[in-house]
């Protein structure tokens, strides 16, 4: 292998792997009851989510 491509590679590795790691990280610390399509909505809370499938 030709140095570029080695570089070439060690870049790309740490692109993906690099970006995974910090999605994970990202997705861990984010609250789930503030994010998504309803967010914070009221009526979105889990009490009341509850009461709808009883």
């Amino acid at each position: 292998m030709t140095t570029s491509a080695i570089l070439l590679f060690i870049l790309f590795v740490v692109v993906i792997w690099g970006g995974l790691v910090v999605s994970s990280i990202w997705l861990a610390r984010t609250d789930d009851d503030t994010t998504g399509e309803l967010g914070s909505a009221p009526g979105t809370d889990d009490e009341a989510l509850s009461h709808r499938v009883h």
